[in-house]
């Protein structure tokens, strides 16, 4: 039998979850808005509290900025991943999927910088982690769909090549963030998706014995 003491705590810890969630959302807006730096007085203005009553949601502003981290990577990968496919060609997919990121990460900005300046908290990987290793499975997935299940299974598909595909992407995209003046997006968007196609090419010849 549930007691009436264990009716309100639930009543009160379903309430604090819809709080922090509250919370966080207009945390996301506010950095949005203003930059990844934006100081904690401007999401407390957003959510008509104090810092103080803010924090009575957060074990310190680490857990606040851990809890918009993992927002923000959910909303990235949601609208990423939809993108992910090879019903259309492996060239329409990556380029489908490229573009999806940096639509993203464009109107986005402040929120990537937020994610990529977070550090890892103590015995977890960071925010960016949970993204690779999100898309490496979903890569090392549609790979195997690609090549079939008895060759994925010869091949380190996750280990090596979904991650070292995946690796290359951000770095060329992360390096064109940081200088965006050396090309277009559309001759970035271009060369990458030749670049990804070329290391592709020898794991698929390799699956079909042509190697």
């Amino acid at each position: 039998m549930t007691t009436t003491g264990d009716g309100r705590a639930s009543r009160w810890a379903g309430h604090r979850e819809r709080r922090r969630e509250e919370i966080v959302e207009r945390a996301v807006a506010v950095i949005d808005a203003e930059g990844a730096d934006a100081p904690v007085e401007s999401i407390a203005r957003a959510c008509g509290v104090t810092r103080q009553v803010l924090y009575r949601q957060f074990d310190h502003r680490h857990d606040l900025d851990v809890a918009v981290a993992d927002r923000i990577v959910s909303m990235l990968l949601d609208h990423v991943i939809v993108r992910m496919t090879t019903d259309d060609g492996v060239e329409a997919g990556l380029r489908g999927t490229i573009d999806a990121y940096l639509d993203f990460v464009l109107e986005h900005r402040p929120l990537y910088d937020f994610v990529r300046a977070l550090p890892a908290a103590p015995g977890s990987g960071s925010p960016v982690d949970r993204i690779t290793d999100v898309v490496v499975t979903v890569v090392a997935t549609l790979a195997g769909e690609l090549i079939g299940s008895d060759a994925a299974a010869r091949l380190p598909l996750r280990d090596v090549y979904a991650t070292g595909l995946v690796g290359l992407a951000d770095a060329v995209v992360s390096r064109w963030l940081a200088d965006p003046g050396a090309r277009t997006r559309e001759e970035l968007v271009d060369t990458l998706v030749d670049v990804l196609q070329l290391c592709i090419q020898p794991v698929l010849a390799q699956a079909a014995g042509r190697t």
